[in-house]
């Protein structure tokens, strides 16, 4: 049996992330770490709170101290376990629906714990291991405040200002409490849209693709600004229109930061998850770089391996130099500081970054027949285009590199029971072509499996 997945522990209240396994995490963790200090955050779903007091209590219970920072980002928490903590724990179920919430646990650098990690706390859970303290030894709790340290500590690193005009819409989570007042402190105009914090998600689905932001394409044309900002509900994701009301792929935006970190270092190695295009390999190669995929939700792991300058998954963006985590309020702040040095507006900016058609659709797929599902995908794939493979990864899935620069990628979800299909051509008849071959292969086995 497995907790983690490839962003934590993460589903139902009700039936996964209970009180009782939030409580064994938080004496799994203390155990883990045997002393020290713990920084505990939390998001804005209605069960955060309760989940919070049991990982606290947990902690606790075996002698390990807390600093509880209450409601915040995900981003803050990394960055406050990396000044203060011996380790840190996020209550966040991210982008998912309502009634799921999840546990995130970070080292002391404020980096996701690695996979070994993970297994050791599973380790300690399963065989109910835990470290037990004495009366007076138990733990205590400081309560902190530190947005506007962390704000701070943004604006140091970017160092700019700008007179932007950004709509920004916070989808009713955690960056309420950050994105405007950064931004603002930049010096630039803001205006928002579901920003009171609500556990129930009233303005919008909480993962910031654009069928559950597509509205902001209008608004930036009407109110005349300079470019939307989405993010999900513990704002470590975030998407982004131009000043035209053109939403720019998360692969463009991998590759304009890849691209510049590159030339800004004069060199170096990026990192990019199984699920992302050839443009970012294009670019960052054409700037003297190099690319290296990773498993989702392995970034950290690549970084260790690999010396980044840069790293990032969709909609997620690592820069090294501020922190070895997730954090998509400097990736604002820089982005900002891109549009007004290169004086243009954004849609100029990202037309240096080739084009090319990408799609991705999910299968629901019950999670007993995943793996099932995954070996027959695998092996029909490879039979299907056997002729046109020139790569194949099995990281994450099944990703094939084609020859023509194409790629088609099949992976299980590790957060929901889904399947998810990607794929990118050269040009759209490609994609189109691949897309159906591979979408309707895996349709009928989930469908065949399942029955």
């Amino acid at each position: 049996m497995k907790l983690f997945g490839t962003a934590g522990i993460r589903g139902p209240i009700d039936s996964k992330v209970t009180p009782e396994l939030a409580l064994n995490v938080g004496k799994a963790l203390g155990t883990y770490i045997q002393e020290g200090t713990v920084v505990v955050g939390r998001d804005v779903r209605t069960s955060s709170v309760m989940l919070e007091n049991a990982i606290v209590s947990g902690l606790l219970s075996v002698g390990v101290d807390v600093i509880r920072l209450g409601l915040v980002p995900t981003p803050m928490l990394a960055w406050a376990t990396n000044r203060l903590g011996n380790a840190g724990v996020m209550i966040t179920a991210s982008h998912n629906p309502p009634a799921d919430n999840g546990i995130k646990v970070f080292n002391d650098r404020g980096i996701e714990f690695f996979l070994e990690e993970e297994e050791k706390l599973e380790e300690i859970i399963f065989s109910q291991s835990y470290k037990k303290a004495k009366w007076d030894e138990i733990g205590y709790v400081v309560d902190r405040d530190l947005k506007n340290d962390y704000i701070n500590a943004i604006l140091d690193y970017v160092n700019h200002e700008t007179e932007l005009k950004v709509l920004l819409d916070m989808g009713n989570g955690a960056g309420s409490l950050i994105t405007p007042y950064l931004l603002r402190k930049m010096g630039a105009k803001v205006i928002t849209l579901n920003a009171q914090p609500d556990g129930h998600f009233p303005g919008r689905k909480s993962e910031p693709r654009y069928e559950n932001i597509a509205y902001l394409s209008n608004l930036v044309r009407e109110l005349g600004m300079d470019l939307a900002i989405a993010q999900d509900g513990d704002a470590d994701r975030i998407a982004v229109f131009d000043e035209k009301g053109n939403y720019i792929e998360e692969d463009t935006l991998i590759a304009l930061f890849a691209k510049l970190y590159v030339e800004e270092n004069g060199g170096g190695n990026v990192v990019t998850s199984i699920n992302t295009s050839f443009r970012i390999d294009k670019v960052v190669e054409e700037a003297g770089g190099k690319v290296y995929r990773v498993p989702l939700g392995q970034l950290h792991d690549g970084i260790k391996k690999y010396g980044a300058v840069f790293a990032s998954e969709p909609w997620k963006f690592i820069h090294p130099k501020f922190g070895l985590w997730i954090d998509s309020f400097v990736t604002i702040g820089l982005l900002a500081k891109i549009i007004d040095k290169e004086g243009k507006p954004l849609s100029e900016i990202i037309k240096d970054i080739p084009k090319y058609y990408l799609i991705k659709k999910n299968v629901k797929c019950p999670d007993e027949v995943k793996s099932k599902v995954m070996e027959r995908v695998k092996e029909k794939l490879q039979e299907k285009l056997a002729d046109e493979v020139e790569e194949v990864l099995t990281m994450s899935g099944i990703r094939l590199n084609l020859k023509d620069g194409s790629w088609v990628l099949v992976r299980p979800s590790g957060t929901e029971p889904k399947i998810r299909v990607v794929v990118e051509g050269t040009t759209e008849k490609r994609r189109k072509e691949l897309f159906d071959m591979a979408h309707t292969l895996v349709v009928k086995t989930v469908s065949s499996l399942s029955s």
